[in-house]
Protein backbone atom coordinates (compact mmCIF):
# COMPACT_ATOMS: atom_id res chain seq x y z
CA UNK A 1 0.00 0.00 0.00
CA UNK A 2 1.35 3.43 -0.88
CA UNK A 3 2.43 5.74 1.93
CA UNK A 4 -0.22 8.35 1.06
CA UNK A 5 -2.98 5.72 1.15
CA UNK A 6 -1.79 4.53 4.55
CA UNK A 7 -1.93 8.10 5.84
CA UNK A 8 -5.52 8.54 4.60
CA UNK A 9 -6.64 5.25 6.14
CA UNK A 10 -4.92 6.03 9.42
CA UNK A 11 -6.55 9.48 9.48
CA UNK A 12 -10.02 8.02 8.97
CA UNK A 13 -9.42 5.43 11.71
CA UNK A 14 -8.37 8.17 14.12
CA UNK A 15 -11.40 10.23 13.17
CA UNK A 16 -13.70 7.30 13.82
CA UNK A 17 -12.03 6.59 17.16
CA UNK A 18 -12.33 10.11 18.45
CA UNK A 19 -15.35 11.53 16.54
CA UNK A 20 -13.42 13.98 14.31
CA UNK A 21 -10.37 14.42 16.59
CA UNK A 22 -8.17 14.07 13.53
CA UNK A 23 -8.94 17.63 12.61
CA UNK A 24 -6.45 20.34 13.51
CA UNK A 25 -7.12 22.45 16.60
CA UNK A 26 -8.15 25.38 14.46
CA UNK A 27 -10.69 23.34 12.52
CA UNK A 28 -11.91 21.73 15.74
CA UNK A 29 -12.53 25.19 17.15
CA UNK A 30 -14.35 26.23 13.99
CA UNK A 31 -16.44 23.07 14.14
CA UNK A 32 -17.30 23.72 17.81
CA UNK A 33 -18.51 27.19 16.87
CA UNK A 34 -20.59 25.75 14.03
CA UNK A 35 -22.04 23.07 16.31
CA UNK A 36 -22.80 25.61 19.04
CA UNK A 37 -24.62 27.74 16.49
CA UNK A 38 -26.44 24.69 15.13
CA UNK A 39 -27.64 23.68 18.59
CA UNK A 40 -28.62 27.27 19.42
CA UNK A 41 -30.59 27.71 16.21
CA UNK A 42 -32.25 24.31 16.53
CA UNK A 43 -33.38 25.28 20.03
CA UNK A 44 -34.66 28.64 18.76
CA UNK A 45 -36.60 26.77 16.07
CA UNK A 46 -38.21 24.66 18.83
CA UNK A 47 -39.34 27.91 20.48
CA UNK A 48 -40.90 29.10 17.24
CA UNK A 49 -42.63 25.74 16.99
CA UNK A 50 -43.83 26.20 20.60
CA UNK A 51 -42.07 22.95 21.59
CA UNK A 52 -40.83 24.46 24.83
CA UNK A 53 -39.94 21.16 26.51
CA UNK A 54 -37.68 20.31 23.59
CA UNK A 55 -36.21 23.84 23.61
CA UNK A 56 -35.36 23.50 27.32
CA UNK A 57 -33.54 20.23 26.66
CA UNK A 58 -31.61 21.74 23.74
CA UNK A 59 -30.62 24.93 25.58
CA UNK A 60 -29.46 22.89 28.59
CA UNK A 61 -27.33 20.82 26.22
CA UNK A 62 -25.94 24.05 24.77
CA UNK A 63 -24.97 25.21 28.26
CA UNK A 64 -23.29 21.90 29.07
CA UNK A 65 -21.28 21.73 25.83
CA UNK A 66 -20.68 25.32 24.75
CA UNK A 67 -21.73 27.45 27.72
CA UNK A 68 -18.84 29.92 27.38
CA UNK A 69 -19.42 30.59 23.70
CA UNK A 70 -21.41 33.59 22.49
CA UNK A 71 -24.24 31.23 21.60
CA UNK A 72 -24.08 29.80 25.13
CA UNK A 73 -24.35 33.29 26.60
CA UNK A 74 -27.32 34.21 24.41
CA UNK A 75 -28.79 30.81 25.18
CA UNK A 76 -29.09 31.70 28.88
CA UNK A 77 -31.84 34.19 28.01
CA UNK A 78 -33.68 31.74 25.78
CA UNK A 79 -33.30 28.96 28.35
CA UNK A 80 -35.02 31.18 30.92
CA UNK A 81 -37.66 32.10 28.34
CA UNK A 82 -38.32 28.44 27.43
CA UNK A 83 -38.51 27.31 31.06
CA UNK A 84 -41.02 30.06 31.81
CA UNK A 85 -43.17 29.12 28.82
CA UNK A 86 -42.95 25.41 29.55
CA UNK A 87 -43.94 25.99 33.19
CA UNK A 88 -47.27 27.51 32.15
CA UNK A 89 -48.20 24.27 30.38
CA UNK A 90 -47.83 22.13 33.52
CA UNK A 91 -50.76 21.16 35.77
CA UNK A 92 -48.65 20.52 38.86
CA UNK A 93 -48.31 23.84 40.72
CA UNK A 94 -45.16 22.74 42.55
CA UNK A 95 -43.48 21.85 39.27
CA UNK A 96 -44.55 25.18 37.78
CA UNK A 97 -42.93 27.11 40.62
CA UNK A 98 -39.75 25.05 40.52
CA UNK A 99 -39.42 25.58 36.78
CA UNK A 100 -40.05 29.33 37.05
CA UNK A 101 -37.43 29.56 39.79
CA UNK A 102 -34.99 27.75 37.50
CA UNK A 103 -35.85 30.23 34.72
CA UNK A 104 -35.20 33.11 37.13
CA UNK A 105 -31.78 31.69 38.08
CA UNK A 106 -30.63 31.24 34.48
CA UNK A 107 -31.64 34.81 33.68
CA UNK A 108 -29.77 35.96 36.78
CA UNK A 109 -26.66 34.14 35.52
CA UNK A 110 -26.86 36.10 32.27
CA UNK A 111 -27.31 39.41 34.11
CA UNK A 112 -24.43 38.67 36.50
CA UNK A 113 -21.87 37.08 34.21
CA UNK A 114 -22.48 38.84 30.90
CA UNK A 115 -23.77 42.39 31.56
CA UNK A 116 -22.83 43.52 28.03
CA UNK A 117 -24.84 40.79 26.29
CA UNK A 118 -27.37 41.90 23.69
CA UNK A 119 -30.23 40.18 25.55
CA UNK A 120 -29.67 41.94 28.89
CA UNK A 121 -32.65 44.31 28.56
CA UNK A 122 -34.99 41.49 27.62
CA UNK A 123 -33.63 39.33 30.45
CA UNK A 124 -34.38 42.09 32.97
CA UNK A 125 -37.94 42.39 31.73
CA UNK A 126 -38.60 38.67 31.86
CA UNK A 127 -36.90 38.25 35.25
CA UNK A 128 -39.14 40.89 36.81
CA UNK A 129 -42.25 39.28 35.31
CA UNK A 130 -41.24 35.89 36.74
CA UNK A 131 -40.40 37.42 40.11
CA UNK A 132 -43.87 38.95 40.22
CA UNK A 133 -45.54 35.57 39.62
CA UNK A 134 -43.35 33.86 42.22
CA UNK A 135 -44.05 36.55 44.81
CA UNK A 136 -47.81 36.27 44.21
CA UNK A 137 -47.46 32.53 44.77
CA UNK A 138 -46.12 33.12 48.29
CA UNK A 139 -42.36 33.17 47.65
CA UNK A 140 -41.65 36.47 49.34
CA UNK A 141 -37.91 36.53 48.63
CA UNK A 142 -38.68 37.52 45.04
CA UNK A 143 -40.65 40.61 46.05
CA UNK A 144 -37.55 42.81 46.06
CA UNK A 145 -37.25 42.41 42.29
CA UNK A 146 -40.73 43.75 41.59
CA UNK A 147 -39.81 47.38 42.23
CA UNK A 148 -37.85 47.31 38.99
CA UNK A 149 -41.14 46.93 37.10
CA UNK A 150 -42.26 50.41 38.12
CA UNK A 151 -39.27 51.94 36.40
CA UNK A 152 -40.37 54.81 34.16
CA UNK A 153 -43.81 55.21 35.76
CA UNK A 154 -45.30 51.93 34.51
CA UNK A 155 -47.27 49.97 37.08
CA UNK A 156 -46.19 46.45 37.95
CA UNK A 157 -47.93 43.91 35.79
CA UNK A 158 -48.17 46.10 32.69
CA UNK A 159 -44.77 45.32 31.24
CA UNK A 160 -44.99 44.95 27.45
CA UNK A 161 -43.44 41.94 25.80
CA UNK A 162 -40.82 42.96 23.22
CA UNK A 163 -41.27 41.55 19.73
CA UNK A 164 -39.35 38.36 19.00
CA UNK A 165 -36.63 38.86 16.37
CA UNK A 166 -36.51 36.62 13.31
CA UNK A 167 -34.81 33.27 13.74
CA UNK A 168 -31.93 32.22 11.49
CA UNK A 169 -32.25 28.88 9.68
CA UNK A 170 -31.41 25.74 11.63
CA UNK A 171 -28.05 24.30 10.64
CA UNK A 172 -27.88 20.51 10.72
CA UNK A 173 -26.05 19.11 13.75
CA UNK A 174 -23.85 16.23 12.53
CA UNK A 175 -23.45 14.80 16.03
CA UNK A 176 -27.06 13.98 16.67
CA UNK A 177 -27.92 10.33 17.29
CA UNK A 178 -27.81 8.29 14.10
CA UNK A 179 -27.07 4.81 12.82
CA UNK A 180 -23.46 3.67 12.37
CA UNK A 181 -23.56 3.79 8.57
CA UNK A 182 -24.73 7.40 8.55
CA UNK A 183 -22.19 8.36 11.19
CA UNK A 184 -19.39 6.79 9.14
CA UNK A 185 -20.51 8.73 6.07
CA UNK A 186 -20.49 11.97 8.04
CA UNK A 187 -16.92 11.29 9.19
CA UNK A 188 -15.98 10.67 5.57
CA UNK A 189 -17.66 13.94 4.54
CA UNK A 190 -15.66 15.85 7.12
CA UNK A 191 -12.48 14.12 5.93
CA UNK A 192 -13.14 15.56 2.47
CA UNK A 193 -12.50 19.02 3.92
CA UNK A 194 -8.79 18.19 4.20
CA UNK A 195 -8.49 16.49 0.81
CA UNK A 196 -8.16 17.74 -2.76
CA UNK A 197 -11.20 19.98 -3.40
CA UNK A 198 -11.26 19.07 -7.08
CA UNK A 199 -11.78 15.43 -6.15
CA UNK A 200 -14.10 16.18 -3.26
CA UNK A 201 -16.49 18.46 -5.14
CA UNK A 202 -18.21 15.91 -7.45
CA UNK A 203 -18.71 13.52 -4.51
CA UNK A 204 -20.38 16.20 -2.40
CA UNK A 205 -22.43 17.49 -5.32
CA UNK A 206 -23.71 13.99 -6.11
CA UNK A 207 -24.61 13.39 -2.46
CA UNK A 208 -26.58 16.64 -2.30
CA UNK A 209 -28.42 15.70 -5.48
CA UNK A 210 -29.07 11.97 -5.03
CA UNK A 211 -28.85 11.10 -1.31
CA UNK A 212 -32.20 10.13 0.22
CA UNK A 213 -31.39 10.86 3.87
CA UNK A 214 -31.97 14.55 4.68
CA UNK A 215 -29.26 14.74 7.36
CA UNK A 216 -26.61 13.61 4.88
CA UNK A 217 -27.79 16.03 2.19
CA UNK A 218 -27.78 18.89 4.67
CA UNK A 219 -24.35 18.04 6.01
CA UNK A 220 -22.94 17.65 2.50
CA UNK A 221 -24.29 21.14 1.81
CA UNK A 222 -22.59 22.43 4.97
CA UNK A 223 -19.23 20.87 4.03
CA UNK A 224 -19.44 22.21 0.49
CA UNK A 225 -20.40 25.70 1.67
CA UNK A 226 -17.15 25.96 3.65
CA UNK A 227 -15.06 25.53 0.50
CA UNK A 228 -13.62 28.49 -1.38
CA UNK A 229 -13.78 26.70 -4.74
CA UNK A 230 -15.33 28.76 -7.57
CA UNK A 231 -17.52 25.73 -8.36
CA UNK A 232 -19.36 26.10 -5.07
CA UNK A 233 -21.34 29.23 -5.92
CA UNK A 234 -23.34 27.83 -8.89
CA UNK A 235 -23.99 24.65 -6.90
CA UNK A 236 -25.40 26.64 -3.98
CA UNK A 237 -27.48 28.81 -6.33
CA UNK A 238 -28.93 25.72 -8.03
CA UNK A 239 -30.01 24.27 -4.67
CA UNK A 240 -31.38 27.60 -3.41
CA UNK A 241 -33.50 28.06 -6.54
CA UNK A 242 -34.57 24.56 -7.56
CA UNK A 243 -34.16 21.98 -4.79
CA UNK A 244 -37.48 20.23 -3.97
CA UNK A 245 -36.78 20.46 -0.23
CA UNK A 246 -37.75 23.81 1.39
CA UNK A 247 -35.19 23.12 4.16
CA UNK A 248 -32.38 22.64 1.65
CA UNK A 249 -33.38 25.78 -0.25
CA UNK A 250 -33.36 27.80 2.95
CA UNK A 251 -30.00 26.47 4.11
CA UNK A 252 -28.41 27.00 0.69
CA UNK A 253 -29.71 30.57 0.76
CA UNK A 254 -28.20 31.07 4.21
CA UNK A 255 -24.76 29.82 3.10
CA UNK A 256 -24.91 31.97 -0.02
CA UNK A 257 -25.41 34.94 2.28
CA UNK A 258 -22.19 34.08 4.12
CA UNK A 259 -20.03 34.41 0.99
CA UNK A 260 -20.10 38.24 0.83
CA UNK A 261 -19.13 38.59 -2.83
CA UNK A 262 -20.90 40.37 -5.68
CA UNK A 263 -21.84 37.24 -7.61
CA UNK A 264 -23.46 35.67 -4.53
CA UNK A 265 -25.24 38.93 -3.73
CA UNK A 266 -26.66 39.15 -7.26
CA UNK A 267 -27.98 35.60 -6.88
CA UNK A 268 -29.61 36.46 -3.55
CA UNK A 269 -31.37 39.47 -5.09
CA UNK A 270 -32.70 37.28 -7.89
CA UNK A 271 -33.89 34.59 -5.46
CA UNK A 272 -35.77 37.12 -3.33
CA UNK A 273 -38.25 37.96 -6.09
CA UNK A 274 -39.74 34.45 -6.14
CA UNK A 275 -38.91 33.22 -2.61
CA UNK A 276 -41.45 32.02 -0.06
CA UNK A 277 -41.83 34.03 3.20
CA UNK A 278 -39.46 31.84 5.24
CA UNK A 279 -36.64 32.14 2.71
CA UNK A 280 -37.32 35.87 2.43
CA UNK A 281 -36.60 36.15 6.17
CA UNK A 282 -33.24 34.44 5.62
CA UNK A 283 -32.48 36.72 2.67
CA UNK A 284 -33.29 39.87 4.64
CA UNK A 285 -30.90 38.77 7.39
CA UNK A 286 -28.18 38.11 4.78
CA UNK A 287 -28.71 41.50 3.13
CA UNK A 288 -28.47 43.27 6.48
CA UNK A 289 -25.44 41.41 7.83
CA UNK A 290 -23.44 41.12 4.61
CA UNK A 291 -21.85 44.58 4.79
CA UNK A 292 -22.82 45.34 1.19
CA UNK A 293 -24.36 48.85 0.80
CA UNK A 294 -26.66 47.41 -1.89
CA UNK A 295 -27.87 44.88 0.66
CA UNK A 296 -28.77 47.58 3.16
CA UNK A 297 -30.52 49.47 0.36
CA UNK A 298 -32.56 46.33 -0.37
CA UNK A 299 -33.54 45.97 3.30
CA UNK A 300 -34.59 49.63 3.34
CA UNK A 301 -36.67 49.09 0.20
CA UNK A 302 -38.40 46.07 1.77
CA UNK A 303 -39.04 47.99 4.99
CA UNK A 304 -40.71 50.77 2.99
CA UNK A 305 -42.67 48.84 0.39
CA UNK A 306 -43.32 45.25 1.49
CA UNK A 307 -47.06 44.48 1.67
CA UNK A 308 -46.76 41.43 3.95
CA UNK A 309 -46.64 42.88 7.51
CA UNK A 310 -44.64 39.91 8.84
CA UNK A 311 -41.91 40.26 6.22
CA UNK A 312 -41.93 44.02 6.64
CA UNK A 313 -41.47 43.62 10.40
CA UNK A 314 -38.43 41.40 9.83
CA UNK A 315 -36.92 44.01 7.52
CA UNK A 316 -37.54 46.75 10.08
CA UNK A 317 -35.86 44.65 12.79
CA UNK A 318 -32.72 44.03 10.72
CA UNK A 319 -32.64 47.63 9.51
CA UNK A 320 -32.52 48.83 13.11
CA UNK A 321 -29.93 46.20 14.05
CA UNK A 322 -27.59 46.99 11.15
CA UNK A 323 -27.86 50.77 10.86
CA UNK A 324 -28.68 52.08 14.32
CA UNK A 325 -29.52 55.78 14.31
CA UNK A 326 -29.09 55.94 10.51
CA UNK A 327 -32.25 53.85 10.21
CA UNK A 328 -34.41 56.28 12.20
CA UNK A 329 -35.82 58.29 9.22
CA UNK A 330 -36.89 55.07 7.48
CA UNK A 331 -38.35 53.67 10.70
CA UNK A 332 -40.35 56.84 11.34
CA UNK A 333 -41.64 56.88 7.76
CA UNK A 334 -42.70 53.23 8.11
CA UNK A 335 -44.44 54.05 11.40
CA UNK A 336 -46.44 56.85 9.81
CA UNK A 337 -47.56 54.67 6.90
CA UNK A 338 -48.84 51.61 8.79
CA UNK A 339 -51.91 50.86 10.90
CA UNK A 340 -50.64 47.41 11.89
CA UNK A 341 -50.05 47.35 15.65
CA UNK A 342 -47.48 44.52 15.47
CA UNK A 343 -45.49 46.40 12.85
CA UNK A 344 -45.60 49.50 15.02
CA UNK A 345 -44.34 47.52 18.02
CA UNK A 346 -41.44 46.20 15.92
CA UNK A 347 -40.55 49.76 14.92
CA UNK A 348 -40.71 50.89 18.55
CA UNK A 349 -38.38 48.03 19.49
CA UNK A 350 -35.94 48.97 16.69
CA UNK A 351 -35.92 52.63 17.77
CA UNK A 352 -35.31 51.62 21.38
CA UNK A 353 -32.30 49.52 20.39
CA UNK A 354 -30.69 52.53 18.66
CA UNK A 355 -29.39 53.61 22.11
CA UNK A 356 -28.89 57.25 21.22
CA UNK A 357 -30.55 60.64 21.67
CA UNK A 358 -32.11 60.52 18.20
CA UNK A 359 -33.85 57.26 19.03
CA UNK A 360 -35.23 58.71 22.26
CA UNK A 361 -36.48 61.81 20.46
CA UNK A 362 -38.14 59.65 17.81
CA UNK A 363 -39.91 57.54 20.44
CA UNK A 364 -41.21 60.64 22.21
CA UNK A 365 -42.37 62.11 18.90
CA UNK A 366 -44.50 59.07 18.04
CA UNK A 367 -45.67 58.64 21.67
CA UNK A 368 -47.24 62.12 21.61
CA UNK A 369 -49.38 61.16 18.60
CA UNK A 370 -50.08 57.46 19.20
CA UNK A 371 -53.67 56.59 20.19
CA UNK A 372 -53.30 52.80 20.49
CA UNK A 373 -52.87 52.14 24.24
CA UNK A 374 -50.90 48.91 23.85
CA UNK A 375 -48.43 50.47 21.43
CA UNK A 376 -48.08 53.55 23.61
CA UNK A 377 -47.33 51.32 26.63
CA UNK A 378 -44.51 49.77 24.62
CA UNK A 379 -43.09 53.20 23.82
CA UNK A 380 -43.25 54.42 27.41
CA UNK A 381 -41.70 51.22 28.71
CA UNK A 382 -38.70 51.49 26.40
CA UNK A 383 -38.29 55.16 27.26
CA UNK A 384 -38.18 54.05 30.88
CA UNK A 385 -35.24 51.77 30.13
CA UNK A 386 -33.03 54.72 29.17
CA UNK A 387 -31.26 57.29 31.34
CA UNK A 388 -32.13 60.13 28.98
CA UNK A 389 -33.16 63.44 30.63
CA UNK A 390 -35.53 63.96 27.69
CA UNK A 391 -37.22 60.62 28.37
CA UNK A 392 -37.48 61.35 32.10
CA UNK A 393 -39.06 64.73 31.37
CA UNK A 394 -41.66 63.15 29.07
CA UNK A 395 -42.51 60.41 31.58
CA UNK A 396 -42.96 63.03 34.31
CA UNK A 397 -45.38 64.85 32.01
CA UNK A 398 -47.43 61.67 31.72
CA UNK A 399 -47.50 61.14 35.47
CA UNK A 400 -48.44 64.76 36.25
CA UNK A 401 -51.30 64.96 33.72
Amino acid sequence: MKKTALIVVFSVVLALASGLSGWSQEKAKTEDEALARALYEAAKQSIYNKSYDKAVEQFLSLQNKYGKSLYGQDGLYWLGYSLDKYATSLDDVKQQLEMKQAAFEHLDSLLTKYPANAWIKDAKILQVQIAEELARSGLGKYRKYIDQSIHGGIESGLLPVPPEPPVPPVISNPRKTMDSETELKLVALNALMTMDEEKAFPILEKMMRDEKRPELREHALFVLSQSGSPKVLPALVAIAEKDPSPEMRQKATFWLGQRHDEEAFAALLRIYDTADPKIKETLIMSFAEGGNPKGLAKVTEIAKNEKDPEIRSKALFWLGQSQGEKAIPTLLEAYRTTDNAKTKEQIVFALAQADGPKGISALIEIARKETNLEVKKQIVFWLGQSDSPEAIKYIQELIEK
